[in-house]
């Protein structure tokens, strides 16, 4: 085991320059050079460094996103469509995987760990294409919520386990089959929102995909309602509910409720969503009775926003979903909007306190790292551990300090900051670990 670990995570790397769902920061080959830059230290020349990517350095939910062919909304790609997502990101980030290469050319490791935006990495073939892409000696992390190193002194974990919007409930082994004996992997909700909407809404507020958690990019949907988005931000919160590790709505809410009746009652709604649906799957419903047989519960009401999402929007069909276009959903949506905006939560502070719960599990920890969150931070999880998050090689935006953000304020991308983060651990000889947050880069933000 190498002295020194390096420790990165939420790169989100894409398909470069040509391909919109690519986020990190890239402008001045960033990732190459600080790659150089570790190899180049004292300790990669002593072939005594690991390097650790904690999760979500590639961005399979967004990049090449035409790669992905199943319409079900329980299943992400199978190992052909992540094998062709991951073609487009090598070849649109070919310098990054050069310089892995060169690192571990050194004498150096690497470690790659997936997180809910790169579940695909739990592929064979795909660890098989990254290892042929860099070298051989790659190791993948895949399966487990904490891997340790140092005799469990570091503790590492992505931080999307306990985040209700980007579970998994089958993390240990997520392919399944799906209805026709395809081999797929599990789509958490967090992925489902991606591709079911934020990837349309991309086109229009470039940034809309870089505010985390998700559940807050849904909070603040819900606060345009005039824009039809209020009934997409709950259907993400259904579905984040309906995870066994839920932090967000428990119960029947009084929206959905309102909802499963208008559609009960209104031949003119229920026409308008029979055809949206008809326009994508002309077979799926024989007529309005079919489809009010099928919107039997709030979740399948959901499922089919968030699936026809695109239909319901250009047509007009959404407005019809929003509180305002209704006195009764409109007398229903406080409670609602205030379960919505309570679930947006996860954040840095409730991923410390994921952190404070593992130190009190394992005695020997001395450090956590953690991911997921895309804010970094540098605070004691413990009398005894110390707790770090490096954030994300992401423009990104806290929204605690900018609560009154709107949509349009996300259209402009560059208005946002980034902090290009890692984190240093050094075992001593004693067995003691000494660690901090450093900085690559960094741009502060225009935003204000």
């Amino acid at each position: 085991m190498k002295s020194r670990t390096i420790i990165i995570s939420d790169l989100h790397l894409g398909g470069g320059l040509a391909d919109p769902g690519d986020d990190h920061v890239y402008q001045s080959g960033e990732f190459a050079a600080f790659i150089r830059m570790l190899a180049a230290s004292p300790k990669g020349k002593a072939r005594d460094l690991e390097l650790y990517i904690n999760g979500d350095f590639l961005e399979f939910a967004q990049a090449h996103q035409q790669g992905y062919q199943s319409k079900s909304t329980g299943f992400w790609c199978s190992e052909e469509e992540s094998l062709e997502k991951l073609e487009v990101i090598l070849s649109g980030h070919k310098d990054a995987f050069v310089a892995l290469g060169e690192l571990l050319d050194a004498g150096n490791a690497l470690t790659i760990a997936a997180g809910n935006h790169d579940v695909d990495v739990y592929w064979p073939r795909v660890q098989e294409r990254l290892r042929s892409a860099t070298r051989p000696s790659v190791a993948f992390d895949c399966g487990e919520e904490w891997y340790s190193r140092y005799d469990d002194a570091l503790q590492i974990g992505h931080g999307h386990i306990p985040d209700p919007a980007n579970t998994f409930k089958r993390w240990a082994n997520p392919v399944l089959r799906d209805k026709i004996g395809v081999a797929r992997l599990e789509m958490c909700p967090g992925t489902l929102f991606m591709v079911k909407f934020v990837n349309g809404l991309e086109a229009r507020y470039p940034f809309a995909d870089n505010l985390h958690p998700v559940q807050r990019l849904a909070g603040l949907l819900a606060k345009e309602e005039k824009r039809g988005l209020f009934a997409a931000s709950w259907a993400l919160l259904k579905f984040a509910a309906r995870h066994p590790k839920t932090m967000s709505i428990k119960s029947v809410d009084e929206y959905g409720q309102v909802l499963l009746a208008k559609v009960a009652r209104s031949d003119n709604l229920a026409q308008s969503l029979l055809d949206a649906a008809g326009r994508v799957d002309p077979d799926r419903f024989a007529d309005v009775a079919a489809l009010r047989a099928h919107l039997r519960t709030e979740i399948l009401v959901a499922e089919f926003i968030l699936d026809y999402w695109t239909e319901l929007e250009a047509s007009g069909t959404a407005q019809k979903l929003e509180p305002g276009s209704d006195a009764t959903l409109s007398a229903a949506m406080p409670k609602t909007l205030g379960k919505i905006k309570s679930s947006g939560d996860f954040g840095k502070d409730e991923l410390l306190l994921v952190a404070r719960n593992r130190a009190s599990k394992v005695d020997k920890a001395q450090v956590i790292v953690m991911g997921h969150t895309h804010i970094p931070d540098d605070r004691d999880a413990t009398h005894k551990v110390r707790y770090f998050n490096p954030g994300s090689w992401t423009r990104y935006v806290d929204l605690d300090r900018h609560p009154g953000i709107s949509l349009d304020d996300l259209r402009a991308e560059d208005n946002f900051p980034y902090s290009l983060k890692y984190v240093v651990i050094d075992r001593g000889d004693d067995g003691k670990l000494t660690a901090s947050l450093e900085t690559f880069k960094e741009q502060p933000a225009k935003f204000s």
